[in-house]
């Protein structure tokens, strides 16, 4: 197996544990985008039977698959409204979105 494709197993293995929450740690690093793809359905899919916490920079891919926007920013954590909310804190340029 490559690399991407351990990720993608230990991802649907974490996902399809037993526990109410999960929190995935940076899932898109190292991914191609065809893995990238099957991971964002595979937590849309268990998004309904679980909370999922999803921690990375890879934002595009949080923005597809998140019912809730969060950002931490200088020790503060800031609930977002919209993802336009991004480039308001900061975080993204104007037409990053």
């Amino acid at each position: 197996m490559s690399g991407g494709e351990l990720r993608y197993l230990e991802i649907k293995l974490i996902l399809n544990n037993a526990s109410k929450f999960v929190l995935l740690d940076e899932p898109y690093n190292g991914l191609s985008p065809i893995m990238i793809d099957k991971v964002n359905d595979l937590i849309t899919e268990m998004s309904n039977k679980k909370g999922i916490i999803i921690t990375d920079h890879n934002y595009e891919n949080v923005i597809k698959v998140s019912a809730k926007l969060a950002l931490m920013k200088e020790g503060k954590l800031h609930h977002l409204k919209h993802k336009n909310d991004l480039v308001e804190k900061g975080y993204l340029k104007v037409g990053m979105i």
